[in-house]
């Protein structure tokens, strides 16, 4: 599954939770069943990455270590375009009867 996951500093926050933020993040690593895509910064403190998990499980473990304790995170499930124009003509279809 492919998966935007945004992040942003806790409300709050300031350098020293930044600092320490980096520092656990120099010591992480990803989670069997996750690949990223891409990552990008923010110039606000946060940033986002598309990223392939083989379960939501998997998602939630790489984002655990920061989730509650630094940054406040968006994961949501993305599907491509053309997958999802199939989709919703579908969910049309559907609702015409």
């Amino acid at each position: 599954m492919l998966f935007y996951v945004g992040w942003k500093p806790r409300a709050g926050q300031g350098p020293t939770e930044g600092e320490a933020g980096l520092e656990v993040f120099s010591r992480w690593e990803a989670p069997e069943g996750l690949e990223f895509k891409g990552m990008w910064a923010r110039a606000d403190g946060g940033g986002f990455c598309i990223c392939e998990a083989s379960s939501s499980e998997v998602a939630f473990e790489a984002t655990a270590p920061w989730s509650g304790v630094y940054l406040d995170y968006d994961i949501v499930p993305i599907v491509d375009m053309e997958q999802a124009v199939e989709i919703q003509n579908k969910a049309i279809a559907f609702r015409n009867g």
